[in-house]
C-alpha cells in the first residue's frame, strides 16, 4: 500500500488491452429533471447500467489492464452493485480510484486487508488514491480523478488522464488552453466507451508538446 505514495505503477501489455474510463455513475438514478442516464441517451437507469457494462466489454478481454478514475457506483446497495459490476466485466487487473463519490468503493476497501480485492481467481482490483503516477509500456502517465494543469514531467512528454469534469472543461475558456497540452478527460461524456492506450497515443501524436511546467525555460504560454 505504501508504494502508491511515491512509486509509479508499471504495466506492460498490448496497447489495445490497456483501458481508461471514469465517472461511470453506474446505478445512479437521481431525482433530477434530467437524470444523468437520460442526459447520456439512455431510457432508464437499468438501461444505462447495461450500456456501461456492454461498452466496457466491447473493448475488454481477460488480459485487459484497466484504470477506473473514480465516481464508479451510486445509490443504495452500492457495495453489492460494485461487486456485481466487477463480476460482469472482463479484465485481468483494474486500478480503481474512489473519486469524490465513494459509495461502494469505500465499503469494499474498508472490508479488506491491504488494498487488493479479488472478485474471482482470475481478476484483481487494486484500490488506489485519486492521484496515481504510472509507466505504461514505458510511457510516463499522471492520473487523477481531477484535472491538473501542471503535472509531473509534463515538459518531458508525460500524459495527464482525468475524469470528474464530465466533458465540461472542453467547453470553457480554461479548456481552450488546457487541452492544448497532452491531457484528456476519459469520463463517459467525453469517452462513451473506455479509451485504449493506443487511442490516447494516437490523439497525442497530433498535438505539440505544450507544457505549463515551470521546470524548464522553454515552457510555453499558449493563447486562445
Amino acid at each position: 500500500m505504501k508504494d502508491y505514495f511515491y512509486k509509479p505503477v508499471r504495466e506492460t501489455e498490448k496497447d489495445c488491452n490497456i483501458l481508461w474510463w471514469g465517472c461511470l455513475h453506474y446505478k445512479h438514478d437521481p431525482s433530477w429533471e434530467v437524470p444523468i442516464w437520460k442526459a447520456r441517451g439512455y431510457e432508464s437507469c437499468d438501461h444505462h447500467a447495461s450500456g456501461i457494462i456492454n461498452n466496457w466489454n466491447s473493448k475488454a478481454n481477460e488480459n485487459t489492464i484497466g484504470f477506473l478514475l473514480g465516481d464508479n457506483i451510486f445509490g443504495y446497495n452500492a457495495e453489492e452493485n460494485l461487486k456485481n459490476f466487477l463480476n460482469s466485466i472482463s479484465f485481468k487487473r483494474i486500478y480503481m480510484m474512489p473519486g469524490n463519490h465513494t459509495a461502494g468503493w469505500k465499503q469494499i476497501f474498508e472490508s479488506i486487508e491491504g488494498n487488493v480485492y479479488r472478485p474471482c481467481e482470475d481478476k484483481e482490483v487494486i484500490f488506489v488514491p485519486n492521484y496515481l503516477e504510472a509507466f505504461v509500456n514505458g510511457q510516463e502517465i499522471v492520473m487523477s480523478h481531477y484535472a491538473i494543469a501542471s503535472w509531473n514531467r509534463q515538459s518531458k512528454g508525460s500524459f495527464m488522464i482525468h475524469s470528474h469534469s464530465h466533458g465540461n472543461l472542453y467547453k470553457n475558456e480554461i479548456g481552450k488552453i488546457l487541452y492544448k497540452a497532452k491531457i484528456i478527460d476519459v469520463g463517459v461524456e467525453n469517452c462513451p466507451s473506455p479509451i485504449s492506450f493506443g487511442e490516447i497515443k494516437k490523439k497525442f501524436r497530433e498535438q505539440s508538446n505544450v507544457s505549463f511546467d515551470h521546470h524548464t525555460p522553454d515552457t510555453l504560454s499558449p493563447t486562445f
